[in-house]
């Protein structure tokens, strides 16, 4: 029989080699560091993806950017990490691309049963928040594993008028942003984009379009 391979992981007691049946596997379960595992791995998921996605608002929209993986046998046009939610919210999801799309569904179910019940539309907040409680359930439960996605929504607020962007992350916390970055190169993406809205800039359409751009198309 083969061998299994081993991997090295980190407990309280220090590192040990650990085979497959050494995992974590228990949601609710803390370390001795007061750290959910789970919640470890699910970002450990985002950035395995090997996408990195920007998010920027400007004064009169938002726009957010993702590299795609292409594959010469794969057809693009059924690959794809952003969603249209409703017809002024869209969604970015970086990471696990099925945990994507699941989001993506579970929001837009959200958004129809919200304006049903209510008679007019959900804001790009309500949504970040909606989705942010489902996912810090999904941390709550054994039977279940949080979602390996950060979710990027944005949109126009209809009452406001103004552009709104928001990240919501596999712990559940939600963040309204001025520009926001997820993926491997999040830190060097965040570092460029600190420096860039330092000074408040006034961002028009065409520049917002350009932070995102000028981003991306750095090694």
């Amino acid at each position: 029989m083969p061998e299994a391979e081993a991997a090295a992981v980190v407990t309280g007691g220090g590192s040990r080699a650990a085979g497959p049946a050494d995992y974590e596997r228990f949601i609710t379960l803390f370390s001795p560091e007061g750290r959910l595992c789970q919640l470890d791995y699910a970002f450990n998921a985002v950035k395995l993806a090997g996408i990195t996605s920007v998010g920027v608002r400007g004064d009169d929209s938002v726009y957010v950017l993702t590299h795609r993986k292409e594959d010469k046998l794969h057809d693009p046009t059924t690959i794809t990490n952003l969603f249209a939610i409703t017809d002024r919210i869209g969604l970015l999801a970086t990471g696990m691309p099925g945990d994507g799309r699941a989001i993506a569904q579970e929001a837009r179910n959200a958004a129809a049963e919200f304006r049903f019940k209510w008679g007019y539309k959900m804001s790009p907040c309500m949504l970040a928040q909606w989705i942010a409680d489902r996912a810090q359930i999904r941390t709550q439960h054994a039977q279940i594993r949080p979602y390996g996605v950060v979710s990027m929504i944005f949109g126009i607020d209809e009452e406001k008028g103004t552009p709104e962007l928001f990240t919501c992350d596999p712990a559940g916390q939600f963040f309204a942003h001025k520009a926001a970055s997820a993926g491997p190169k999040e830190k060097e993406v965040m570092n460029f984009l600190e420096e860039r809205m330092k000074s408040k800039p006034s961002l028009s359409s065409g520049t917002t379009k350009g932070v995102c751009v000028t981003i991306l198309s750095k090694p």
